[in-house]
């Protein structure tokens, strides 16, 4: 593999070569490795189909139980020895949406961009490009590995070796990017499909559309398509915002969240005053709940007075 700059992603196991060693690897017989080798496609159930604000849907995945464990242990025994430059935040040990907007506070202008279909988009060409020459292994290896972590052609979001994967197709072209950016006093960053650029000094229009026009090519020669309609350029007088996440001072919750939460209990309290009980209602405490915990995360003296209130309905 060619040396890459300190900003690349780099793995610090052995290049796999044969059939039989991955085996071994992995832990696994070579006829179970050959059976889940031709199966891998039916080896998955729909976990969840979710409806988009945009109205599409995103679907996700789960591996049934043989090729689960296979996941666990291409996890444990190859993509967790993988160390992930600082700028990719999504799905990694320790980082989290929260950490990826924490790049970016006290900017004074934000760009985010959002890769279209990462998933669906994410093909067998990736990912074996990912398993061949990121990680040096040889064809053969590479190619099941690939028939292992795909499911019909396609990155399966949900599966448990993804978002490792979905991490690494840009693994030629990032780190330049961000370093030419860092070099101009730009920060970068990548959760998943949502990637953000962000400065704390002003620039001029024309570096904006430079900006905005490199992200694109980032994507366009891995063959993706930026989601344009998800295209934000906000700056210090507006409220910036970063996977889903306020940046102007701290990472916290759009006020529009908050407002919502804060209704929901609300919504709560009046129900209960009108003597409902129900199981319907249990459901819907356990939701509130929920996200009253999320806003405790970003925002805990206002959470504080919301549990108060939902302690007196469940008390």
């Amino acid at each position: 593999m060619n040396r890459l700059p300190t900003s690349s992603p780099s793995y610090s196991g052995q290049a796999i070569r044969r059939i039989e060693s991955l085996c071994k690897a992995l832990r696994c017989p070579p006829q179970r490795m050959d059976y889940l080798g031709n199966n891998a496609d039916r080896l998955y159930r729909i976990a969840q189909e979710i409806e988009k604000s945009d109205g599409s849907k995103r679907v996700t995945f789960d591996a049934k139980p043989a090729l689960k464990e296979i996941h666990r242990r291409i996890k444990s025994e190859i993509l967790d020895r993988v160390t992930f430059p600082v700028y990719l935040t999504g799905s990694i040990k320790g980082r989290d949406y929260k950490i990826n907007a924490e790049l970016h506070v006290g900017a004074a202008i934000v760009i985010a961009e959002d890769i279209g279909s990462f998933f669906p988009s994410t093909t067998t060409a990736h990912v074996f490009d990912v398993w061949r020459h990121f990680f040096g292994f040889s064809d053969e290896v590479a190619c099941l590995l690939t028939t292992l972590t795909t499911r019909n052609g396609e990155l399966p979001q949900g599966a448990i070796t993804s978002p490792y994967l979905a991490n690494l197709v840009f693994w030629r072209d990032e780190p330049a990017l961000h370093d030419r950016f860092a070099a101009d006093g730009i920060v970068y960053s990548r959760f998943v499909d949502d990637v953000a650029a962000s400065s704390k000094a002003p620039i001029t229009p024309e570096r904006k559309t430079e900006i905005i026009g490199a992200i694109f090519g980032l994507m366009l020669r891995s063959g993706y398509k930026p989601k344009r309609k998800k295209h934000e350029l906000k700056t210090a007088g507006q409220q910036m915002t970063v996977t889903k996440l306020t940046v102007n001072q701290k990472p916290g919750l759009p006020n529009a969240d908050r407002a919502r939460i804060r209704a929901a209990v609300q919504h709560l309290e009046c129900l209960a005053g009108q003597g409902i009980h129900s199981a319907e209602l249990r459901r819907e405490y356990a939701s509130v709940s929920g996200r009253v915990n999320h806003l405790a995360r970003f925002h805990p003296g206002e959470a504080a007075r919301l549990k108060a209130r939902l302690k007196m309905l469940h008390s």
